[in-house]
Order: structure tokens, then sequence, then C-alpha cells
């Protein structure tokens, strides 16, 4: 397939987002985190079929840089908010604390594994290995739990809880992304500076161009000059971290939220920003699968099987923590940590960026861990999120078994009693039928 037929394949994609977006077709279609997208261009990729050329997703990489710029900044510029809602400082710093501590974990397993089974990587490469599949193993995304929450009726306390913490996860994936770009970046030969003050420097770029958008943006909000404004500060934004080798994402993220917390047309800027997100991701998100690899690196399975392994594990202990923290989630599951599974677009979009700037064994095992989590997570967490928030209660719609998770989620399910919230359903649902509440045909 040559470049001008991918361009139409990305183009259709980016429609089929925009209309997911507005309800006008294909309302509901389509998983939470995307991953069918990855799956789809994992397929056509040259690893499988073949229908895409490596030439032509060469092609794209500087398209697909700025896309993954632009979703860094509207996910900024959304930080700290569900919805108009600002979210609690301590719901904010603990669900900051919680993604880098499931990060630092996974970092930390896959750093010990490929000192001992991969010796062929000096220590460097281990440290880019060990941090980007950290960064992309950190995430809950944030589309799946308001999926969850949405298309079953979802509302209480566990479910406010949850919802925060998953929108103010990104911020620690970004941060490790920026960290780990720090350790390599072009301008070190000029500015024999540390990698912690690289990674300063990278969020500096978005504040400082982020208060020059506000500046420029005037007490006067005008809608044609705003997307200039938006759009030109954010690819300097892009142009100037990527030049010297740091990461655009978190800078573009650090712009966002400067934004978000200085301007005054806060709302407006999100309103008119926000419909661009799906249309951007799903082209992203297939150009993220078309470049997945599995034949990229020798010790790629093992990676990416320790990092799932240890991905679980953090969950689960972070899940632990929220309940101890958290008077909201001390009734809840000891399970609470596997509905927080779910990955989705900000992984990708820093799986890719590690492929994009580290061409080779260490970028693509990033790149394939994220994929791989983003597939799993969506087997796992919305289905382990359904039956924890069932149990507390706080589900509308009837629940049934999962074959993803063990027999103790599905106890907890089955023993809980439902409550009616009167939560109001979403367009084009049904409500269910009494037969279907008292179990005795699928909801």
């Amino acid at each position: 397939m040559n470049a001008v037929w991918l361009l139409m394949g990305l183009l259709v994609l980016s429609y089929l987002g925009s209309s997911l977006v507005s309800g006008r077709v294909f309302r509901g279609i389509g998983l939470p985190s995307g991953a069918e997208y990855v799956v789809l261009g994992f397929v056509l990729g040259p690893s499988a079929l073949g229908l895409l050329e490596p030439s032509s997703l060469a092609a794209f990489e500087p398209i697909a840089g700025v896309a993954l710029g632009w979703l860094a900044l509207v996910v900024g510029l959304d930080f700290g908010f569900v919805g108009n809602r600002r979210v609690r400082p301590s719901r904010m710093a603990l669900g900051v604390l919680m993604s880098i501590a499931t990060g630092c974990a996974v970092a930390a397993a896959v750093w010990l594994a490929a000192e001992r089974a991969v010796p062929s990587l000096d220590r460097g490469e281990r440290a880019l290995l060990a941090a980007g599949v950290g960064a992309v193993s950190a995430e809950t995304t944030r589309h799946a739990v308001l999926w969850v929450t949405q298309r079953y009726g979802a509302s209480g306390k566990l479910s406010d809880l949850v919802a925060d913490i998953a929108d103010c996860d990104d911020l620690g994936p970004l941060l490790m992304m920026g960290g780990a770009f720090a350790l390599a970046p072009q301008a070190t030969a000029h500015w024999p500076i540390p990698f912690w003050g690289w990674t300063i420097v990278t969020a500096l770029i978005g504040v400082v161009l982020g208060l020059i958008a506000v500046v420029l943006l005037g007490s006067d909000f005008r809608l044609i000059q705003s997307w200039g404004v938006l759009l030109g500060t954010s690819l300097l934004t892009m142009g100037t971290s990527a030049r010297v080798g740091l990461s655009p994402l978190l800078a573009t993220f650090a712009m966002g939220v400067t934004i978000a917390a200085v301007s005054r047309h806060r709302e407006e800027i999100v309103a008119m920003v926000s419909p661009t997100e799906r249309p951007v991701i799903l082209p992203a998100l297939l150009l993220a699968g078309a470049h997945v690899s599995p034949k990229a690196a020798p010790f790629l399975p093992w990676i990416v099987a320790i990092a799932l392994v240890a991905r679980v594990a953090g969950k689960l202990a972070t899940g632990l923590v929220l309940r101890v923290a958290s008077p909201d989630a001390r009734e809840t599951s000891p399970w609470l940590g596997l509905g927080l599974l779910s990955s989705g677009a900000v992984a990708m979009s820093v799986g890719l960026a590690f492929a994009l700037r580290f061409p080779g064994p260490v970028g693509h095992t990033v790149l394939f861990t994220a994929a791989a989590a983003a597939v799993f997570g969506e087997l796992v967490g919305p289905q382990a999120l359904r039956a924890t928030l069932r149990k507390a209660g706080e589900l509308a719609a009837p629940e049934r078994e999962s074959l993803f998770f063990g027999r103790a989620l599905a106890r907890a399910s089955r023993d809980a009693t439902p409550i009616e919230r009167g939560a109001t359903p979403i367009e084009g649902d049904s409500p269910p039928s009494p037969a279907a509440e008292r179990g005795e045909v699928p909801p």
C-alpha cells in the first residue's frame, strides 16, 4: 500500500472518530481503550499482511509525531478535571503517585531481568528499556473508566474516586517518558546537564510557550484566532523539544496544563479542542499498531511477560493502597486494582514515541509492551471494574459473571444486592427488563 492509500485510510479513521464523538453514526461502537485499532494496524502492517509498507510508515512519521503531541496537549488541558469538576488536590496527588509507583515497579523488574538475561545491552540501553516499559505500564486510561461508569449507569463515591484517579494518572507515564528521553538528549555535548535537569527543561519549554499562548489568546476569546494560536504554539513546542532530543509529549502536556491553569477561557478552549481527540487517536493507534514488530528483539517475549506480571502486581498493590488511603474505597473489593488495568491512548502514544525516537530493539520492545498491555487490560480491566462497582452497590445495570478474572470477583458480583440509583441511561440504550434484573436472561 503506497502513501496515498495510507493517507486515505487515516482520513477515513479520522472521520470515524469524529462520528463516534458527535454520535451521528455508530454511537457506542468500539472498545474503550481503542485496542482494536492497534490490532488492525498490526494486521495490516509489515509484520503481518504487509499491506502497509515500511517506506509508507516512514513517510508518515512526522505526522505521527505531531498527532502524538496534539493528543498530549488535549490531555494536559483536561488534567485535573472530570468534566468541569476540579479534582481535589489530595486525589490528584494520590493518582500521580500511584501511577509513578506502578511504573517504577515495572521498570525495576525489567531492569533486573535485562541485567541477568540480556547481557548484550549496555547500561544506558537497559536504563532506556526499563524506563520506557515502566512508562507504558503506568497508565489507567480514563476512557475505559468513563465507558464503564456511563454504559452501566454507575454513580457513587467509589465511581467518582476511580474516575478521578484515572484522570490524574496521565502525568506519571509522561513524566517517566520525559526522564527517559532526557537520558540521551541531542544537546548533551553542548549543555552538560544531568537527566533530571533536562526533564525540568522539557517541562519548562511547555510552561513558557503555554504562557505565551495565554497572552496571545488575550481577554477577548475568538474562535478563529484561538485555533491559530494553539496550533502555532503547540507546533513550536513540539519542534523545540524534538530539536534537542527531548520529549515533545511531556512539553505539550505541560503547555496544556499551563493554559488550563492560567487562562480564564479554559472551558471554551477545552470545548474547542476536545472533539479533536478521538479523530486524532484512531489514526495514531493504527500507526502505532503498524509499527509493532514481534521479532524486533530476541528478548522481547521475556521482557513483555515480566512487564505484564509486574503491572498486574503493581496495580493490585496500588488498589490496596487506595483502599487504605481513601475512605470512599475502604469497604470495596480487595480486587479493586484489577479494575485499573485498562490502558489506552496515552500508553500507546508513549510507546510509539519511543519507537520513533529510539528505532531498534529497545524502542520496539517498549511499543510492543504498550500494545500487549492495552489488549490485556481490555480483557480484564472493564470487567473487573464492573464487578467492583457492583459489589459497592453503585452499578445500575445487572452484572454477569466474567470469563477473564477469578471466581472471587464473580462470587462478589453474585452476592451483591443491586441498588437502583435512578441514573439516566445513555441514548440508544433500553432499560433492563425485570427478567434480566432477576438474572433469568443476559442483560
